[in-house]
C-alpha cells in the first residue's frame, strides 16, 4: 500500500493469507511500500500448525521475529515467549519446526529491505507467482519441484520468477541469526516520560535495525515525534489510541522517517515492540522514543 504519513492497522481487520510456500501456517500481514520514502516492508504475524516446517534457507532481506505464544525449534535450539530473533539478509537459518508445548506457535514478524538495498518483494507479487507456479509444479515441505523434476527452495524459486533472473544474495554481515531473550532484559523507567518504561534489546549497524520495547501505563503516552529512520511498532499487549482511532493487541504501526506523527496513548497498560531502521542512509539514533 502507498503510505500517507504515519498509519496503524488492527490485525483483526486483516484477511488470513496462506501463500503455500511453507506447509502448515497461516498469517495476517500488511505490506508497506513507498519507493519515494524508501520503505519496503511486510508487517504481521504467523500462526503455525504442528505440521509447519521450513527447511534451512536464507533471504535477500532481513527479518525480526518475536514469539508471542508456543515454542519453535531452529535447528537444535528451542525458543519461546518473549524471545526476539534478528535474521540478517544473506544469512542461513533453520530448519524450523514448532514444538509441542500445548500452545500454538504464534510470532510477530517483520520482513524488510536490508542494508544492501535489495528491494523486498511485495506480498501480492509473491502470492500471484506461487499460484501460477502451483499449476505447473509442486510445493511441498518448503521446496518447489519444477515440471522437469528439478528442486529448489520454494521462496528462491518464487523470487526468481518475480524478478526474471537468478538470485544474487548479499554478503551477510553476520554469520547467523541472533536471539535476544527479552524476558532476561530488565525494564528501566524512562528518564523523561512519566509512566513509561523501556528495554534496549539490540542495535545493529548504522542503518539498524534498532530493537526496543516500551511499556506504557494506562493514561500515559509516547509523545508525537518526527522520526529519523523508519519505525515499525507492534502493539503486543494492551490498548492504544493513535490518530483518533482505537487499537488493541495485536496491532501494527508504520511511522515513516521525517514525517511528524501524533502520540501513542495507552487506553490500558500497553507493551510495544519497536523496530527502527533506515534504507536511505540515515544513521539511526540510539533512542527511538
Amino acid at each position: 500500500m502507498g503510505i500517507q504519513g504515519a498509519t496503524g492497522v488492527r490485525e483483526a481487520d486483516l484477511p488470513w493469507v496462506d501463500i503455500g510456500v511453507r506447509p502448515g501456517y497461516n498469517q495476517r500481514y500488511q505490506g508497506f511500500f513507498d519507493k519515494q520514502r524508501g520503505i519496503s516492508a511486510r508487517v504481521g504475524s504467523l500462526y503455525a500448525e504442528p505440521i509447519y516446517h521450513s527447511p534451512r534457507h536464507r533471504h535477500t532481506f532481513q527479518q525480526v521475529r518475536y514469539v508471542l505464544s508456543g515454542q519453535m525449534k531452529y535447528g537444535t535450539e528451542i525458543y519461546g515467549v518473549g524471545d526476539c530473533l534478528y535474521i540478517p539478509e544473506g544469512a542461513y537459518y533453520g530448519p524450523i519446526k514448532p514444538v509441542d508445548s500445548g500452545e500454538q506457535l504464534h510470532f510477530a514478524d517483520i520482513q524488510f529491505e536490508g542494508p544492501s538495498g535489495i528491494p523486498y518483494p511485495e506480498p501480492e507479487e509473491v502470492v500471484d507467482a506461487q499460484r501460477k507456479m502451483a499449476q505447473e509444479g509442486v510445493f511441498e515441505d518448503g521446496v518447489y519441484t519444477f515440471p522437469n523434476g528439478r528442486k529448489r527452495d520454494a521462496y528462491e524459486a518464487i523470487l526468481e520468477v518475480i524478478t526474471g533472473r537468478k538470485i544474487e544474495y548479499p554478503t551477510p554481515r553476520m554469520n547467523s541469526y541472533t536471539v535476544l531473550r527479552s524476558s532476561g532484559i530488565p525494564w528501566h523507567p524512562h528518564s523523561g516520560l512519566e509512566g513509561v518504561q523501556s528495554k534496549d534489546l539490540a542495535y545493529f549497524f548504522d542503518t539498524g535495525p534498532n530493537l526496543k520495547m516500551a511499556r506504557i501505563e494506562k493514561g500515559r503516552a509516547l509523545p508525537g515525534a518526527t522520526p529519523v529512520g523508519h519505525r515499525a511498532v507492534f502493539l503486543i499487549e494492551g490498548d492504544l489510541s493513535f490518530n483518533g482511532a482505537a487499537y488493541d493487541s495485536l496491532s501494527y504501526f508504520m511511522l515513516p522517517s521525517g514525517e511528524a506523527h501524533g502520540p501513542l496513548e495507552a487506553s490500558s497498560d500497553a507493551t510495544l515492540l519497536m523496530v527502527g531502521w533506515s534504507s536511505q542512509g540515515e544513521r539511526l539514533p540510539l533512542d527511538l522514543f
